[in-house]
């Protein structure tokens, strides 16, 4: 399973911040999983709360 599956999997249970999406996927650097993220939203698998500084899946 790859780190995308991962996230989107975590993310569908609930949202979740950026430090706590690396814990739940075994990410070790945050400028990784930020990058992913961003990745991800550009495609439009995930979404992200300005307000509450959440991720989403979409």
């Amino acid at each position: 399973m790859t780190d995308r599956e991962k996230i989107l999997i975590a993310l569908r249970e609930k949202p979740l911040k950026v430090f706590e999406i690396m814990k739940r996927v075994n990410i070790k650097h945050q400028d990784d999983c930020q990058s992913l993220l961003l990745k991800m939203r550009d495609d439009g698998a995930v979404k992200f709360d300005i307000h509450k500084g959440h991720w989403l899946a979409a």
